[in-house]
């Protein structure tokens, strides 16, 4: 599809009734591996480099440091320490995720009036009914729903099948045909659930992505042609790149499908990351530093955009630098699905920025908790970022030794090649002493090079008293965790039920006793 094309149809058009909204969360995706960064990418992804150029690109939206933590704060509105998922990953074997008391963003568009549907990887509970998709506001569901990946093409998990069509095993053999591409089986039911939909009817279709995350593979097609050709130097940095041309090619037939339903121009798109990208992996975040699993912008700073005829000329085409968190996007969420006049629910920790994306004005965040587990943790307040007890992480370049980004000298000052593959974690150096507390002006310095914790200002600024007064608030985070060991242990049912049914899925019945937020004796 040419997406400018389709999109250059719609310039005047009217924009009438609720909108319909489509939430694209990726996994693992860097913060510089979109196109339009100018890197070694570019042309990957030319479908989210013209819709984005269209749009807003949000350079400041914050995740969480791994899968099930990012993808909870969404669906939730709350920050991962609500539920205790706040330290990484969940098991299949584990009776934990989001609290089945908490009403979902999916709940709450439901009960706006919207049609729902989920396609990707659920990863936030699985172990009893009650925890599934289609029992937390989503009318359809198609993807995994107990591990953090299966094999694109087997569909599997540990030689057992994690595939669920709404409420039951996927057995349909196109789907589990293992030439097929899971990628492709989402994209097929996302097409099938917005051809579906009637004009009096708004919709909700959230798209959870498996790609780039492991296991890194992609269709020789993409491998064999520009970019992910020049990259064949570094193996894992090809195949994450023809990832990315998966990644795009799904965003295309999400939004060919909404053109040629007559939606597109009633329609909101939004896209992020969950986490950082992991080097290792193929994913980068340069100039940011860190990686996946850390509190360093790279780490937590989400590749983001959105587009959508009910954003401002005025905004169009530009970057916007104000703080966001992946739970604010429910409450923005409900705000444009009803104009306004959501009532809201108690607990959220998530803020409309709808008004401040869609004008570019001040976000009303100035306070983001990064995260908290245990005694440690790290926020965000004003311009300044604290990060305590955390390990430390340096700079990864891309492999192929690309420095300079397009869109980087157009936004930021230029990045150190000095700090190039600086790696931090076993030894201290340039005052990041390793695990110690940390302070960065995010601002002046995005890419943390001068932690500024015991150093002294030459122009008077108290930066001790700067890190005592976050350090005050996130203790106040810290003490309201729920403990992420809470309904940790891990139980033989789950493996059971899978090598007798050959699918990974619900094991423990159809409710969850003590799925709820736990007392105050369960809370570290």
């Amino acid at each position: 599809m040419k997406v400018a094309t389709v999109l250059a149809g719609l310039v005047g058009a009217a924009v009438a009734g609720p909108p319909n909204i489509v939430m694209f969360l990726a996994d693992d995706i860097g913060w510089s591996d979109f196109g339009y960064f100018g890197m070694d990418l570019y042309g990957a992804t030319p479908t989210i480099d013209y819709l984005a150029s269209q749009g807003v690109k949000l350079s400041c939206v914050y995740g969480q440091t791994a899968c099930t933590p990012g993808r909870a704060a969404f669906l939730s509105g709350r920050y991962p320490i609500r539920s205790g998922l706040q330290n990484g990953a969940i098991s299949a074997t584990q009776k934990k995720g989001l609290f089945t008391s908490f009403s979902l963003v999916s709940n709450e568009l439901k009960k706006a009036g919207y049609n729902t549907a989920m396609v990707g990887k659920w990863h936030v509970g699985c172990a009893a009914w009650e925890q599934m998709p289609t029992w937390r506001g989503f009318d359809a569901f198609l993807g995994l729903v107990c591990n953090g990946q299966m094999g694109f093409y087997t569909k599997k998990n540990d030689n057992y099948y994690d595939l669920w069509e709404d409420a039951s095993m996927d057995t349909n053999t196109s789907h589990l045909d293992q030439t097929v591409r899971v990628s492709e089986v989402y994209d097929g039911m996302a097409m099938e659930f917005i051809r579906r939909q009637s004009s009096n009817v708004p919709f909700f279709l959230y798209y959870a992505m498996q790609d780039p995350h492991t296991p890194l593979t992609a269709p020789d097609y993409f491998l064999e042609e520009y970019p992910c050709s020049q990259l064949s130097a570094d193996s894992s940095r090809q195949t994450y790149c023809g990832m990315m041309r998966c990644i795009d090619t799904s965003v295309d037939s999400v939004v060919s499908a909404l053109s040629d339903s007559g939606f597109l121009g009633n329609t909101l798109i939004v896209f992020s990351g969950d986490n950082g990208g992991a080097p290792k992996n193929g994913g980068y975040n340069w100039p940011l530093r860190g990686s996946k699993g850390t509190l360093h912008e790279g780490g937590v700073r989400q590749a983001s955009w959105a587009w959508g005829m009910m954003l401002g000329d005025s905004v169009r085409g530009t970057t916007y630098d104000g703080q966001i968190h992946l739970v604010d996007f429910f409450p923005t969420f409900m705000s444009v699905a009803t104009s306004g006049k959501w009532p809201g629910i108690d607990g959220l920790d998530g803020m409309n920025v709808w008004n401040a994306i869609s004008t570019g004005s001040d976000s009303p965040r100035t306070e983001t908790l990064l995260n908290a587990v245990g005694d440690s943790g790290g926020i965000r307040v004003g311009d300044y970022k604290l990060m305590y007890n955390q390990k430390t992480d340096g700079w990864y370049s891309h492999p192929d030794g690309t420095y300079e980004s397009s869109y980087i000298a157009q936004h930021w000052a230029k990045p150190s090649v000095a700090k190039m593959n600086t790696n931090f974690s076993s030894a201290k150096d340039d005052n990041n002493n390793n695990n110690g507390p940390m302070l960065f002006n995010v601002v002046n310095d995005p890419y943390e090079y001068t932690n500024l914790y015991g150093t002294t200002s030459s122009d008077g600024t108290d930066y001790d008293a700067i890190a005592s007064d976050l350090m005050e608030r996130l203790n106040v985070y810290i003490s309201e965790q729920v403990d992420y060991q809470y309904m940790s242990d891990k139980y033989d049912g789950a493996s059971s039920n899978a090598a007798s049914t050959g699918y990974w899925g619900p094991w423990a019945g159809e409710y969850l006793s003590g799925n709820a937020v736990p007392s105050a004796q369960q809370r570290k």
